[in-house]
């Protein structure tokens, strides 16, 4: 009973914030349908709002499929893998975000030379771009994220990933890697998080043989330190 409850609960969740965008989505068209509005400039500011709102629901689709992706791990592939490539990749795809919001990305890809690591390419590129990401959009105008990689013991690689951002209220910090789980800070500044992300982050680091910690304070930042087995 306990499960068929919880399962009714997460499913009452995703029907909720796949509702929302959609159901703004289908009022910004039947606007644009009816001709309520003729500005073409207005028009256009319509039309952006909802490739955005849809854009939202793609991310949570996305989520959603690979989360369940990794309930079977024959899809997972794995090689020897060069870990600064992965997040090389990583920060070229976030850094464009990050300017947006005038945040400085700070990396230096020789922590990470020749550091190899044993896994998944593209599951592996999926966790550390959601843990940017969240550096990003939980970040401060202005703030700043700091990539460092260490060894440690010789058998481990240590990633840290900081940000100056709003933090995480001691009472969320427990939560923050359950499913469908947002500290009340996310929850104010962010809007489309489906809960997802760092829930499915942790299961990939797991599935690598990894862990995943975070240590936040609020209006101060946070740091996530993921620790993945080094392969020599």
């Amino acid at each position: 009973m306990a499960n068929i409850e919880e399962n009714v609960k997460n499913l009452a969740v995703i029907a909720h914030d796949l509702k929302a965008p959609l159901s703004a989505v289908v009022d910004l068209l039947h606007v644009l349908e009816k001709g309520y509005v003729d500005d073409p400039e207005k028009v256009r500011e319509l039309i952006v709002r909802a490739r955005k709102k849809s854009e939202r629901l793609i991310k949570i689709v996305e989520d959603i499929l690979d989360y369940t992706l990794l309930e079977n791990k024959s899809q997972m592939k794995r090689e020897r893998l060069k870990l600064c490539d992965i997040l090389t990749e990583s920060y070229s795809i976030i850094e464009p975000y990050a300017k947006q919001k005038n945040i400085s990305i700070h990396f230096s890809q020789k922590t990470c030379e020749e550091k190899y690591v044993f896994g998944n390419y593209t599951f592996l590129l999926r966790a550390f771009n959601n843990v940017i990401m969240n550096a990003v959009k939980y970040n401060k105008e202005s703030g700043r994220i700091d990539i460092r990689c260490f060894e440690k013991f010789g058998k481990l690689i240590v990633v840290e990933i900081s940000d100056t951002g709003i933090g995480i209220a001691p009472e969320d910090i427990n939560r923050v890697f359950t499913i469908f789980s947002r500290g009340k800070e996310a929850r104010k500044n962010i809007d489309g998080s489906i809960g997802l992300g760092l829930s499915l982050v942790k299961q990939i680091i797991k599935d690598h043989e990894g862990s995943i910690d975070v240590d936040s304070t609020v209006d101060v930042g946070t740091t996530l330190t993921i620790k993945l087995p080094l392969m020599n």
